[in-house]
């Protein structure tokens, strides 16, 4: 995949919202760590969020805004429809920093400090991203050296329209365990940032959960007897099944609002490993070997299978733990 595809990068996904003022702006601590800040415009403000730097340091932001959302204006004395699209500002503050572009009058720019401003431009289509999967319009980037050791402050600002937006900063790529382990829920918050329902997220695993269950259901053996450790390792199957099929699902969602982009063989890949343990979790379950050897080396399986759902975030988190379960509860024969 590295060496096939463009760069392509997961940046840690962060919820906040900035600050109304200089003052109580958003605090960014290491700003050179890749992240996305999700939030959201509702009307004629500015946003704030600080970080430092110190001199000759890397400086690198970016602007981002959901594909696919627009206010339309309706005009009853005319029969066509205008579409307006929410395109905001991106603005950088900071010592020894020159002034550019026109600054809005509700701005805050710190005494001694210049102003950048980067109006937001969208391109002709929207980016595919191949980790969530989503699609985006890039608005504006920033990477520039800090002439000056200090607090920087980003705005980001819409005279008019309101709506979601993300700020894009830093350049090295890393994350905290708990960053990692959050990213599968993070995927549905953005998601949600997107703009799509609860419904419309979790339509692909409710369907392959409710296929599951009724299958098993259907099965003369009624199913397999009440084994805790089989019940388990039959619901991490399903789930790593679930979000396997939710993946493809949302890459063909992102794919009809974006450009073609090579970072769908990441999706393809997320996608097929979480089918893959899926598949594998239920022929495990499903088997019946008794006791002995074959039951040490199902539990074992089913460990190495919770590492894999972990390491590639298949499973939600829930699959996981059905995962763990199946590896550290005793297995028995079917009747």
């Amino acid at each position: 995949m590295y060496f096939l595809i463009t760069p392509a990068f997961a940046h840690v996904p962060v919820f906040e919202r900035g600050g109304k003022t200089t003052e109580t702006a958003t605090r960014i601590e290491d700003p050179a760590k890749s992240r996305v800040i999700y939030g959201q415009l509702s009307g004629e403000d500015i946003q704030y969020y600080s970080f430092d730097v110190e001199e000759g340091e890397r400086i690198v932001l970016g602007l981002i805004v959901p594909a696919g959302k627009e206010d339309r204006i309706y005009d009853p004395d005319v029969i066509m429809i205008e579409a307006e699209f929410f395109t905001p500002d991106l603005i950088l503050m900071g010592p020894g920093l020159s002034d550019e572009g026109e600054v809005p009058e509700i701005a805050e720019v710190p005494e001694g400090y210049g102003a950048k401003i980067f109006p937001g431009k969208r391109t002709e289509s929207a980016r595919y991203e191949g980790f969530t999967p989503g699609a985006f319009y890039s608005l504006a980037r920033v990477d520039i050296q800090a002439p000056e050791s200090g607090t920087y402050y980003a705005g980001v600002s819409s005279v008019e329209g309101e709506g979601n937006y993300g700020v894009v900063i830093g350049y090295r790529e890393k994350f905290s365990l708990i960053e990692w382990l959050s990213i599968p829920l993070n995927q549905i918050r953005t998601y949600r940032w997107e703009g799509q329902s609860l419904s419309f997220i979790f339509l692909p695993l409710g369907i392959t959960l409710a296929a599951g269950i009724l299958g098993i259901l259907l099965k003369k053996e009624a199913a397999i007897g009440f084994n805790p450790a089989r019940w388990a390792g039959t619901f991490a199957g399903i789930f790593f099944l679930g979000t396997g099929l939710s993946l493809i699902f949302q890459m063909f969602y992102s794919m009809s609002r974006s450009a073609n982009s090579p970072e769908v063989i990441i999706t393809v890949f997320l996608a097929l490993a979480g089918i893959g343990l899926g598949v594998i979790a239920l022929i495990l379950s499903l088997k019946d070997e008794g006791y002995g050897k074959s039951s040490t080396r199902k539990r074992l399986y089913f460990l190495i299978l919770g590492l894999a759902g972990l390491l590639l975030w298949a499973g939600l988190l829930i699959g996981l733990i059905f995962a763990f379960e199946a590896a550290f509860l005793p297995w028995k024969r079917k009747g």
